[in-house]
């Protein structure tokens, strides 16, 4: 590092620069990340870069962060002259950096990850826990955030743990905040806050370099722009001074020869040639209309997810192109198309080319000059995160129902053994027949009572159990023969289709067999005058990782809920009237399936009957 003069020409207060980027160039082996950057970012000022995945922009804000070292050029920050940063340096300059990545310890609390390095609060080594708390619920209350500061991290969804890793390089109050894409962790509610929040400490004087891919939240949030590519800074101008649909070209694509268009419009033919890559080459899925709301163009990303034919909707009316969606729903985007402003529908479902799918979706009007020639709609297929939302809702519920249940058990335990061996003195005590016949009774009662605690116990217990390599179809063949009886007597025929593969998976037997059992249970009671049961096992890749995957269907009445994954909670019973079931098999199962790393869903079959999924592990 290089710590020269102050240099008078360049000092802050005469110039308005906060810090002056100049010939910055950084290579990786013999890849040129950056080639020679010229940048300027000004005192209180919010500085947008923007540019394509791999352009070069998180590699600028370490540089400047003192996370990568460049090989030439000089940063002049204050006035003060530097080759290089280093992270202390960058630091004592007051430059944070908040990067793609939460970096954060999971198993220290919110207070501890915000304070821990704190050296006001190292002065307090006498009880310094406290004071982290104290601090940190003044800060939580000072910007109106509701987390407990006492929770461990790994607990806090995605968005709130990034909003903690945000707050942990404002409170320091730097002079310069880097948000390497930060911000689009966030959910809507916190995203808001935190918006307002920096556009109150940029008018306090803090420097923001906002580093992000989403162009909605530049012209929301930034005051300059600059566009990397390739490396280099192709324009850097005020956000005022660029219309989106010019900043998102420029960006994102390359001009090149239109390709022709029947029946096109004389102005709109204009806007296709002028715009041509965004239309095509955007990794969204986007629509253009004219303004009688015909179809002119879907991009390729649009075309490749719906799996479209060119004949499919060149020149189609909006309502054809989506007549297989509600009637609700093409009276939205009919009436969107007319009010010729931005506006946003969110979770709309959408039947396009038989693909099922829930969606946001975004229109934008286009003018020329302030005539309208037409629209564009963004439809941002939300179906796989919506799964995964109500994956994670359920699994939160069911830890929070899980603690519950520890403490009842524990409670329930304690007086219930009391009990128990007060009843023993008294049937070895009392020769009375008929008294001896109640206490008999009474202990009967406890044996169950005591079946509840333990399944209370089972169910909130995630402690890894003894395991070993279970071969799953082998488990379900000698499940079959102890039960093939069972349910030739119940007139349930049960169907196996192994896979031919070796479906090995790391798990405790017993825990697995109790899965299944519960399975085997729920089947046979919903289908009391017979049915089919279908079993089958794959092999699968989940996220890249091998999986054995176990299916298992019958053919009885479904569940009779329009959530069928209710029947997970604990308590929760479909069989109304029957005192013997506490409602806590599938819980219980849930649980076992999730403590090895699986998952467990649940579906309503189309003509009748229900179809149980279970995801594990395959066995190295």
């Amino acid at each position: 590092m290089q710590s020269c003069r102050n240099m008078d020409s360049h000092s802050p207060n005469k110039t308005g620069e906060l810090l002056r980027l100049t010939d910055i160039t950084l290579n990786y082996d013999h890849f040129t990340a950056l080639n020679h950057i010229h940048l300027t970012i000004k005192q209180a000022e919010v500085h947008a870069i923007v540019g394509e995945h791999g352009a070069g922009k998180s590699s600028l804000g370490m540089i400047l962060s003192g996370m990568l070292k460049p090989k030439s050029g000089r940063i002049v920050f204050e006035g003060r002259e530097f080759s290089a940063l280093t992270l202390k340096t960058a630091l004592k300059l007051g430059i944070e950096m908040v990067y793609q990545e939460v970096c954060l310890n999971e198993h220290f609390t919110v207070a501890e990850n915000l304070f821990f390095a704190s050296a006001a609060m190292n002065a307090f080594r006498w009880n310094k826990k406290k004071h982290i708390l104290q601090a940190t619920q003044r800060l939580f209350a000072s910007y109106g955030f509701e987390i407990d500061p006492g929770l461990p991290l790994k607990h806090l969804n995605l968005s709130d743990r990034a909003l903690v890793d945000i707050l942990k390089h404002i409170y320091p109050n730097p002079k310069l905040l880097i948000l390497d894409e930060a911000l689009e962790k966030l959910s809507s509610p916190a995203l808001k806050k935190i918006i307002a929040i920096l556009k109150t400490l940029k008018q306090q004087g803090l420097s923001i370099l906002f580093i992000t891919h989403r162009i909605d939240d530049v012209y929301d949030f930034a005051d300059r722009v600059s566009i990397i590519k390739n490396g280099e800074i192709l324009l850097t101008d005020d956000v005022k001074n660029i219309d989106k649909i010019n900043l998102i070209k420029m960006t994102y694509t390359q001009i090149v020869d239109e390709k022709h268009v029947e029946d096109l419009n004389t102005e709109f033919y204009q806007l296709l040639r002028y715009n041509e890559a965004i239309l095509r080459n955007l990794p969204v899925n986007l629509i253009v209309l004219d303004n009688e709301k015909r179809i002119k163009m879907v991009n390729e990303h649009c075309k490749q997810h719906f799996q479209l034919r060119q004949d499919a909707y060149v020149n189609a009316p909006l309502h054809e192109f989506f007549a297989k969606c509600s009637a609700k729903v093409l009276e939205l985007l009919d009436q969107a198309c007319s009010v010729q402003q931005e506006t946003t529908f969110y979770q709309i479902p959408i039947l396009i080319n038989t693909i099922d799918t829930l969606n946001n979706i975004k229109i934008l009007p286009i003018y020329d000059g302030s005539f309208l020639i037409g629209n564009i709609m963004i439809l941002e297929d939300i179906t796989e995160y919506d799964h995964l939302q109500k994956q994670m809702m359920l699994s939160e519920k069911l830890a929070s129902v899980g603690l519950l249940a520890a403490g009842v058990a524990h409670e329930i335990n304690n007086p219930l053994e009391i009990i128990y061996n007060s009843l023993k003195y008294l049937k070895y005590r009392i020769y009375d027949q008929e008294l001896q016949e109640a206490v008999d009774d009474i202990q009967e009662e406890m044996t169950s009572i005591a079946n509840i605690v333990s399944n209370l116990h089972t169910f909130s217990d995630n402690k890894q159990s003894t395991s070993e390599e279970v071969e799953v179809n082998v488990l379900i063949h000698n499940m079959l023969n102890l039960i093939r009886f069972n349910a030739k007597y119940k007139h349930i025929t049960i169907h196996f289709d192994p896979c031919e593969a070796d479906t090995t998976i790391q798990a405790n037997k017993n825990e697995i067999k109790q899965v299944l059992l519960n399975l085997f249970k729920n089947s046979f009671e919903v289908m009391p005058s017979g049915g089919e049961i279908f079993i089958n096992t794959r092999l699968a890749r989940v996220n890249g990782a091998p999986v054995v995957q176990i299916q298992f269907k019958d053919t009885g009445p479904g569940i009779s809920d329009d959530n069928p994954a209710n029947v997970f909670l604990p308590f929760y019973s479909t069989k109304k009237g029957d005192e013997h079931n506490l409602g806590l098999g599938l819980s219980v199962s849930y649980g076992i399936i999730k403590k090895y790393h699986g998952a467990m869903s649940v579906e309503n079959l189309e003509n009748s009957g229900c179809q149980f999924t279970m995801t594990l592990p395959q066995s190295p």
